[in-house]
């Protein structure tokens, strides 16, 4: 008993989300969405829309599944067939793998858009999907992510520096009136 996992990540001037839709063995469509409220690239939507769909796969308690999605990047790079450059990008990857990893069985492949029935979105889910007979719509899960996958820490440089910055003298002077000892008056 496999599942089917379809996803896709978009990002727009309208904001970023996530369309997942599960197809479980019975031929049983589980769509689901999610707005990104979080800034982020395409790419990292695409990334998202994945790792989301994997963490409910297992939720689900699903051991065998095929995922596609029509992000040539995020397939090949979870695949290990590229590999990954943008630095952004690593942690989704290896999170992603990491999740794969927990199948049974697991089969990632690639679709081009025209293929991948949520491309366009859920929206128009009745227009997008050939319904075969038995299928049906289970439910309509909508909601929202407000952070990503994975929170990346900010690293601050702070050099250590013994000396008064440069801008101290001017910023003393500004303050107080007072000039630099080495600035007297003559």
């Amino acid at each position: 008993s496999i599942w089917e996992m379809y996803f896709d990540g978009s990002k727009s001037t309208a904001g970023a989300s996530i369309e997942i839709l599960f197809i479980t063995p019975e031929r049983e469509m589980i769509p689901y969405s999610l707005k990104l409220n979080f800034s982020c690239t395409h790419n990292m939507a695409e990334y998202e829309a994945l790792i989301q769909g994997l963490k409910m796969l297992l939720k689900f308690k699903v051991q065998r599944v095929r995922i596609f999605g029509d992000s040539l990047l995020a397939v090949s790079q979870v695949n290990g067939d590229w590999q990954v450059k943008y630095q952004k990008l690593i942690p989704y990857q290896g999170l992603a793998t990491s999740l794969l990893r927990q199948f049974e069985e697991d089969q990632l492949l690639h679709v081009k858009r025209e293929f991948n029935p949520i491309a366009d979105g859920l929206a128009s889910l009745g227009s997008t999907i050939a319904f075969k007979p038995g299928e049906s719509i289970r439910s309509f899960e909508v909601g929202r992510l407000k952070q990503p996958s994975f929170v990346i820490p900010e690293q601050v440089l702070q050099a250590e520096n013994k000396e008064t910055p440069w801008y101290h003298n001017i910023k003393d002077f500004l303050q107080t009136g007072t000039l630099p000892p080495e600035m007297s008056r003559k």
